[in-house]
């Protein structure tokens, strides 16, 4: 009976075992469809990711330091206005005062100038023939250098009348003064922007801080710009802490020589804080963990090889490949959750 029973359990065992290698044998078997690409070297970055607001890398305000009757003039053919370009000298506007004209007696204090500069080249021949002191050419001399900083004095005050556009940029903030409306002495009249570079605020959160150095290159971008980014870099950080936002204020300085970027605008920057060129990468998504291990499949003679690597920086897309694979190796990308090793897999495409 026992003899019968034992037999009973062989039969049993055996085909268990059967079934299960035949289960093993099919699952070898099975071949998935895959599509494959090749590992290749590339550029990668890691970046520190910030939100700040565009300021101009100059600005300044033309204020009227006397009172006079305003009159614009024109620019490009067109009395002055928001958005027109100026370049540093260039006439803005004009006051009409000519009490202020007078009283500068700009003409008598030049013609003072020249008659002090004469009588000084007078002595100065007499003194070389001996028909004069030295004291007497200093004295000369003296009354000529008072007439000429009267005369530049002159010059100057006299230069009130014309508003002159103190830097190169475009106007903005144009007074809507009537043409030849009498204003009083510190008026605004105009600001001018230069933005063919933009300063950016930025604001590091403290934990990314210790990343953040003088010269490191930086990207920005704006949603009005989606497919371009513009370059710059880190001028300066703050680095005393905001007790409010508990962040550190950054400044960089992007290049905008198509004036493309303006002044207010809300951007956002990438802080490129390491980079490295010609490594192997490949696309974040195709990295599993099985078992706390970072692997990839890999194609190999129609065959699924599982692969351990390590990894190095990451961005959005992808990642940087330490160890497990190499460049030019045929990577699977799709279909690689079910993959096991040694898979049976038929390629089906190559992706680029």
């Amino acid at each position: 009976m026992m003899r019968r029973g034992f037999g009973v359990f062989l039969v049993g065992v055996t085909l268990f075992w059967g079934c299960n290698r035949q289960t093993e044998q099919r699952t070898v078997d099975l071949t998935v469809p895959v599509t494959v690409a090749p590992v290749e070297a590339g550029l990668i970055e890691s970046v520190v990711t910030a939100t700040g607001t565009l300021r101009p890398i100059r600005e300044a305000q033309v204020i009227t330091e006397i009172k006079g009757d305003l009159t614009f003039s024109e620019i490009d053919g067109r009395v002055a206005t928001a958005g027109a370009a100026v370049i540093q000298g260039q006439v803005i506007a004009r006051l009409k005062n000519q009490e202020w004209v007078v009283g500068v007696r700009s003409s008598s204090k030049k013609l003072a100038m020249n008659t002090a500069k004469k009588s000084l080249d007078e002595q100065e021949v007499l003194f070389k023939r001996g028909l004069t002191t030295e004291k007497e050419v200093e004295n000369a001399k003296k009354i000529w250098q008072d007439a000429k900083s009267s005369d530049e004095d002159a010059g100057i005050q006299i230069d009130k009348i014309t508003l002159r556009a103190p830097i190169t940029g475009v106007l903005s903030e144009v007074s809507d003064i009537t043409q030849g409306t009498l204003v009083n002495q510190n008026t605004p009249i105009v600001k001018i922007v230069d933005f063919s570079y933009v300063l950016v605020d930025l604001q590091i959160p403290n934990a990314q801080i210790s990343k953040i150095n003088l010269g490191q290159p930086l990207r920005v971008r704006n949603y009005a710009f989606p497919d371009q980014s513009f370059a710059g870099e880190i001028t300066a950080i703050n680095p005393v802490l905001d007790p409010t936002t508990r962040t550190f204020r950054a400044v960089g300085k992007v290049e905008n020589i198509e004036l493309l970027l303006r002044p207010g605008m809300f951007v956002q920057a990438d802080i490129i804080t390491e980079s490295r060129e010609d490594v192997p990468l490949i696309s974040r998504k195709l990295v599993q963990r099985r078992r706390g291990q970072k692997v990839v499949f890999v194609e190999e003679e129609g065959r699924a090889q599982q692969r351990d690597v390590q990894t190095g920086l990451e961005d959005r897309e992808n990642v940087e490949i330490l160890s497990g694979v190499d460049i030019g190796e045929r990577l699977i990308t799709s279909n690689y959750e079910t993959l096991r090793p040694r898979t049976r897999v038929r390629v089906t495409g190559q992706e680029n």
